[in-house]
Formats: C-alpha cells, sequence, structure tokens
C-alpha cells in the first residue's frame, strides 16, 4: 500500500518537474566512450610533464618580470612612486614618527603622495620604506623598496640619538631620494 503511494507520489512529481513539454520530447542518441584508466607509468609521466611545462611557464615570466625591471630601472619605478607603506623591523622607532615627518614636507603634498598606515592595506601601496636600527647603536636605517616585485630602489641611514631625532633626519633622507629619482634639484634654502 505504501510503495503505491510512494510510486505514484514520485511519478507525478516526475511530471511537475518535466512540465507541459515532456510529452514534446524526441528521442536523443548519446554515445559514451568508455577509456581504460591510466596505469601508474602513465599518471607518472604525466604529472612530470606537467611540472615541467609550469615550470617553463614560471621561468617565462620571470624573465619577462626581469627584462621589464631591467628595462625601467629602480630610479624611474621609485619617481613613479604614489603610496608609501612604512614600516619598522625595530622597537626602537615607532612609524608614526616617520609618517609625520613625512606628511609637513611640502615635496609629499606637491608629488600628491598618500601613507598606508595598517598592515592589512599594505598591499595599496606602490613602495615600501623599512627602518631597522642594529642594537648598540645609533644609527637609523631605511630600505625603499618596490612592493610588486621586491626591488630595492634606495637606501640610507642616519645617526641620531634617538627615534625622535631620527624621524626628521629619516624624512629627508628618503625625500631627498625621490628628488633625485623624479630629476629635480634640490631647493635653496
Amino acid at each position: 500500500m505504501i510503495n503505491k503511494k510512494l510510486t505514484s507520489f514520485f511519478f507525478l512529481a516526475t511530471l511537475t518537474c518535466l512540465g507541459p513539454d515532456a510529452s514534446a520530447q524526441t528521442n536523443q542518441n548519446i554515445n559514451v566512450t568508455i577509456k581504460p584508466s591510466q596505469t601508474v607509468e602513465e599518471r607518472v609521466a604525466d604529472e612530470v610533464k606537467e611540472k615541467k611545462l609550469r615550470k617553463e611557464a614560471e621561468d617565462k615570466l620571470a624573465a619577462e618580470e626581469s627584462a621589464r625591471i631591467a628595462d625601467e630601472g629602480p630610479r624611474q619605478m621609485l619617481s613613479h612612486a604614489r603610496t608609501v607603506y612604512v614600516y619598522s623591523s625595530t622597537d626602537f622607532f615607532d612609524v608614526v614618527q616617520l609618517q609625520n615627518e613625512l606628511r609637513k614636507r611640502a615635496e609629499f603634498d606637491s608629488w600628491k603622495m598618500a601613507l598606508v598606515a595598517d598592515w592589512n592595506t599594505k598591499n595599496y601601496a606602490d613602495v615600501t620604506v623599512t627602518i631597522d636600527r642594529p642594537l648598540f647603536t645609533y644609527t637609523f636605517t631605511y630600505q625603499i623598496t618596490n612592493r610588486s616585485n621586491g626591488v630595492v630602489l634606495a637606501t640610507g641611514k642616519v645617526t641620531a640619538f634617538d627615534s625622535n631625532a631620527a624621524a626628521p633626519k629619516l624624512a629627508e633622507r628618503i625625500i631627498d631620494d625621490i628628488r633625485l629619482a623624479r630629476g629635480e634639484s634640490k631647493p635653496k634654502k
């Protein structure tokens, strides 16, 4: 009794899903080709070929990127920079100090540059400025790198007693590096 009801229910459900065009369907021929599964040797050979092709494609992309970088050059990359992310790899220097000093500079405004302040949005920056201070020294170093490809665009160092004295000096050196890359002369005081 229950089987009869279930069968009729499924029959009605099938007709409902097919809709009014259910009776107008024609027979279609479907060809199915069954291939034997690959042997272990064939699978390994296919994987080796795939790895080789992938490596060749990666090498080609790397060569193209290298050629593009060589054509453009670090100086030109730095001259096109518009957004900057500042990172400190030392506890002796607070990033905000350099950000404030960079914002105070007239060149930073005239070049229409912007700072990216958050670690989560650092990928929006064109360049990254990394600040460091080796232990037991008064030397603060900086490195400007292109964020997309890691090319070092400029480096430098300043000597200061603490980060309060180092931040203005670092900002001046960084602005000088960008000015040099842009081909501008230093304004006379």
